[in-house]
Parts: C-alpha cells; structure tokens; sequence
C-alpha cells in the first residue's frame, strides 16, 4: 500500500536541503539559520518551473501539432480551450512565483552575507530550467544581453548545454503561436479585410489629428508634436503589419482580425488565447523585474555571485527581453469596434445551426 510519504517521495525531498561541502564530496552544516529559508525557497521556484515547462510544452504541441502532424494544418477549435487552460495555468503559477519573494525579503540582508561567499561561484544563472523556459518561450540567442563577459552556456556543464540545444531544435512556443496566427482564413471570410483595416485606422487617425489641433490644453509647439506622433503612428501600421516576411505577415493580420472581431463566436476562443498569452508575457516581465528588486534589497548593487553586473543586468532584461513583442505592438493599431468596416461574410464565423 502507497502511503502519503512514499507517494510524494518526502525523504528524498526532506533531506535535500544541506548545502555541498566546501571540499570533498558530502555536505556541510548550515553556516546560518537563514540558509534553509534560502535553500527552501529556491528549490521551489525549481519545482514551479519544472511545472511551468510541463505546461508549456503541452499549450506548445497542441498549438503546434499541424506543423507536424495534420494535413490540413488547422487547429481543432476544441483544443483552444484546453490551451488556455495550460497557459492561465502557467499564468497562476507566475502569478505566486511573484508573491513569494516576499519570504525570502524576511531574511535580513546581513544575514544572506553571513553565507553567500559560501555560495562562489554558484549563480543563478546557472538554473537550466530557467534558461529551457526562456528558450522555449521563444527568446532568442541573438536577442540575449551579454551577462558575464561571455556567452552564458559557459556557465553550464556539458550535459545542460545538450539540454538547451534539444531545446532550440525544437518549436518554440512563438513559433508555434505565429503559426497558428499565420493560418487565420482572413482572406476566405473577409478578402478585403487589410486594405479595409488601412482606410478605417487612417480615418481614426484624421479625427485624432483633427481633436488634437483644437486642442485647449495644448501649446502650439505640443499640438504640433502630437500631430507628428499621429501621423507616424498612422505610416507604423502599414510598418508593423507588413512584418519580416509572407508568414508573418498573414500571422500579424491574423491577430488584428482575430482581435477586432472578437466577440464574433468562432473568434472569442482564439481572442481569449491571446490576452492569456500577452498576460503570460507581462507576468514573466514581471517576475524579472520583481526578481531584480528583491536582491537590489539583498546585496544592493553588488558584483552578482557568478560575476553579472547584478541588479543592472536584471533590470535590462525585465526592460528588453520579449517574446511576443510583435502581439504587444500591434495593440496599438486596434480600434473601437464601431469604427470597424463591417464583415462581408460573417456567417463563417457563427456557430453552425443544429440540424431540424
């Protein structure tokens, strides 16, 4: 009979919270009460991401199984759903995995500097998990900010940098997102659809012009500024939408259909996916950024323990680092729906009639 200790492995699990020696093999005592807490809660961040690539990893091949599997290469609508319920799970666990940097802020910071030269020269930039999330996120190598004077993967040992390269061979969960958005049939229910996009945003943008010029809170010198932002704004559709190349361009149009038109009922399941993608997006900005702050409060503007430049770096990634940049973007295009030009054949996107 399984018992509730051996079901959840708890003397594996319970006994793992000694530090390695210093020399040799085995561990070494606690060289601080706080140790534990900082330990402890570090191995759950590691429990939360192995979760988080679990999830991902199934969000990703339903999402991306037609580029592999379906002749068709379409997406059951019935797998919608289930996608967003892996990616707002992952949003959950994000969400949490902000909370509780407030435990380990209990720790007084002279406390973590009685045992963190003990730690030299552990980092975590060292988490695997952490890099195989950003991997299969969709961040890019090329996209990386240098951390400690040379490419990260130094930091790792043979066996984890085989570990991110099946990564990066792999499908991403972008790729697998502009793909799917790439196969919208924008052009069999509305043909028109960009060009009719265009002429609705370049009217939006009249009107704002025209507001602004008469606007009395506003200098000459500022209303003149903000018909200059309009006016880019305006040629920064056509930019956006055109996009890197054929592929992208359909997944971009596809975005902007999917979301002007989202309360049309084949499209409110698609619409639900990308808020919770863009979410998953701002909550993993969020935890760098929360990451940052928390050890600005622990070491200050110290030398990181793997070498980085500490807090610096991590701001910088919080600021920079996207992987649905293009999504975020092309909110800004997105208009009050009573300016949309109406849909030509806007039976393709109801539900089909139960059959008398």
């Amino acid at each position: 009979m399984v018992s509730y200790g051996a079901y959840l492995q708890l003397n594996k699990l319970l006994n793992c919270q000694l530090p390695p020696a210093l020399e040799g093999e085995g561990t070494r005592d606690l060289a601080h009460h706080d140790e534990l807490l900082f330990i402890v809660v570090h191995q759950i961040y590691e429990l939360w991401m192995k979760q988080l690539l679990f999830e991902l990893d199934l969000a990703k091949d339903l999402l991306g199984r037609p580029k592999q599997a379906l002749q068709d290469r379409t997406v059951p609508e019935t797998d919608i759903p289930k996608i967003c319920q892996q990616v707002r799970r992952v949003n959950e666990i994000l969400r949490l995995m902000h909370a509780q940097f407030t435990i380990i802020e209990t720790m007084p910071n002279v406390n973590f500097l009685a045992f963190r030269d003990l730690l030299l020269p552990a980092s975590g930039f060292q988490s695997v998990q952490f890099r195989e999330l950003e991997i299969l996120s969709g961040l890019r190598d090329s996209d990386r900010l240098e951390s400690v004077g040379s490419d990260y993967e130094r930091l790792l040992t043979e066996e984890e940098r085989k570990r991110l390269e099946r990564r990066k061979e792999a499908m991403s969960l972008s790729d697998a997102v502009f793909d799917w958005l790439s196969r919208t049939p924008v052009d069999k229910v509305f043909p028109e659809f960009e060009a009719e996009f265009h002429k609705a945003f370049r009217e939006y943008a009249a009107f704002q012009a025209g507001w602004h010029e008469g606007n009395p809170n506003l200098s000459p010198e500022a209303r003149e500024v903000a018909k200059k932002r309009i006016e880019q704004q305006e040629r920064g559709l056509a930019e956006w939408v055109k996009g890197e190349n054929s592929l992208d361009h359909r997944a971009r149009l596809g975005f902007l259909f999917i979301l002007s038109y989202r309360d049309e009922p084949l499209l409110r399941w698609p619409a639900t996916l990308l808020e919770d993608l863009i979410e998953f997006e701002e909550r993993l900005r969020m935890f760098r950024y929360r990451h940052a702050r928390m050890v600005e409060r622990m070491i200050g503007f110290r030398t990181g323990t793997g070498g980085s430049a500490g807090v610096d770096y991590l701001d910088q990634t919080a600021l920079r680092y996207r992987v649905f940049g293009p999504l975020l973007e092309g909110r800004s295009f997105l208009l009050d729906p009573v300016r949309l030009p109406p849909i030509p054949n806007r039976e393709d996107l109801s539900f089909r009639p139960l059959p008398s």
